[in-house]
């Protein structure tokens, strides 16, 4: 293989991975956390939670 099809393919294979992790950094940024999957409480759940503890020390 001559070196300047080896280059070239190096630089497609840097390129490559490059832009992979780049589209990974930038989807793990839009949607942070887990969706709720790992067993935390979701939003609407803490949410109720604080309606609740308000609710009872009004009383």
């Amino acid at each position: 293989m001559s070196p300047e099809i080896q280059t070239l393919l190096a630089l497609v294979a840097v390129a490559t991975a490059a832009a992979w992790l780049v589209g990974r950094w930038y989807a793990n940024r839009k949607r942070p956390g887990c969706g709720g999957a790992c067993g935390c409480p979701s939003d609407e759940l803490k949410a109720k939670v604080r309606r609740n503890a308000v609710t009872k020390m009004g009383s």
